[in-house]
């Protein structure tokens, strides 16, 4: 196994050295090869931060993409997908703002290890003893687009706006042509054309934390409309 963990990162300057320490010390624990692409967007320090990191720690295996203009949600993840390692079996996403906890990507991988799925995707919506934080606003919002594109789709997954995931690099690659949406719709989209694909889904339980440092990227009109668009076109 090697992963390409690939993150999009817009004004992050608060959260991603830390992000960045954290990832590194779990994918050592893990003792599996991999490499790190940031896709930067944005005029904060996130990128100077990162440049400077890079230097003073000789990592070859970290890529910067960097743009002072935001490329959008989905584009930017297109971007990071396309500058994957040649040697990676596997893609790993996540959020930069610490959502996701970098300590709980063993959950993904021992899943996909032991199950063998296309897809397997940290969930808020199973398991019991997990904590999930977040505004009531944004809860509110993964309730009603995860209802909506169960009836709509069919798709079982309980989780379907979680960006913790870990995909085959086969079967990722294989949608990128597919995708249209631009925005946070970006991440149900690719689950719903893997299902019509015939691709496999596992969810396991994580740990969702609300941001402490920054604010949140998540513009509600601009999401209500990406999924209502998505509705309709996919």
């Amino acid at each position: 196994m090697f992963i390409s963990i690939v993150i999009a990162l817009y004004n992050e300057e608060k959260n991603v050295l830390n992000l960045t320490n954290r990832l590194y010390h779990s994918m050592d624990q893990l003792k599996i090869p991999f490499n790190l692409i940031y896709v930067i967007d944005g005029n904060d320090q996130t990128y100077p931060f990162l440049q400077q990191y890079k230097k003073e720690k000789k990592l070859s295996n970290l890529i910067l993409s960097y743009s002072a203009t935001p490329r959008g949600f989905g584009p930017a993840f297109t971007t990071g997908f396309h500058l994957i390692s040649p040697q990676a079996t596997h893609i790993l996403t996540m959020d930069g703002d610490l959502n996701h906890q970098p300590e709980e990507i063993h959950r993904l991988v021992d899943e996909m290890n032991s199950h063998h799925p296309n897809i397997v995707i940290g969930s808020r919506h199973v398991g019991t003893e997990q904590k999930y934080e977040s505004p009531l606003w944004k809860k509110t919002i993964s309730a009603l687009a995860n209802s909506v594109m169960r009836v709509r789709f069919k798709l079982k997954v309980k989780d379907k706006t979680s960006g913790f995931r870990l995909y085959t690099r086969e079967a990722l690659l294989s949608l990128l042509d597919q995708i249209r949406s631009r925005n946070f719709e970006y991440l149900m989209e690719i689950l719903i054309r893997a299902a019509r694909k015939g691709y496999t889904f596992t969810e396991v339980p994580i740990t969702f934390k609300q941001r402490i440092h920054g604010e949140s990227k998540l513009p509600l009109l601009k999401t209500a409309k990406g999924y209502c668009r998505l509705l309709f076109r996919a």
